[in-house]
């Protein structure tokens, strides 16, 4: 049995320990945000964050990730309370289909939470990977850029607190 937190929760996994995350976040957690897509790490519809990093789910064993740290889009918010990327997203219309935006929210909030201080370039050079048919990557760029505004707004807030 393997045991990762999943979204700041302990879990043991019943899986074999060669199934990919992506199989057991959707078939063993119920956690369907991170798609399927290509099952290479090819596409990014599967995109999640281990230990603040993005990775490709389809491909990464649950073996090699005991004890650590998993965020899926879920993690992020919930439909009553959706996290700052999310609010973004919404706001922007970024999605179109759906598809391959959990992967993309998910590759953006590990840069969100690397730095803030975001430039087109860095989104750009970070969402290279994704692979998207929608058209909507104007709104895309425009909704990280919104989401880390409101992340240095709310910073900025707590300093001033202090």
């Amino acid at each position: 049995m393997t045991t990762l937190t999943v979204n700041g929760e302990s879990r043991s996994i019943k899986a074999s320990p060669d199934t990919p995350l992506l199989y057991v976040l959707r078939d063993e957690l119920g956690l369907n945000a991170a798609k399927y897509g290509c099952g290479l790490g090819q596409c990014g519809a599967c995109t999640v964050i281990v230990d603040g990093k993005a990775i490709f789910s389809c491909i990464t064993p649950v073996m090699v990730l005991e004890g650590r740290s998993v965020t899926t889009l879920e993690g992020l918010g919930s439909q009553a309370e959706p996290g700052p990327l999310q609010q973004a997203f919404i706001a922007e219309q970024a999605a179109q289909c759906g598809y391959c935006i959990p992967g993309m929210m998910m590759r953006a909030q590990a840069l969100l939470n690397r730095d803030p201080n975001v430039t087109d370039e860095s989104i750009r050079a970070e969402l290279q990977p994704h692979l998207c048919r929608c058209g909507t990557h104007m709104r895309i760029l425009r909704a990280v850029r919104r989401a880390a505004d409101e992340l240095k707004k709310k910073s900025a807030e707590v300093r001033a607190e202090r």
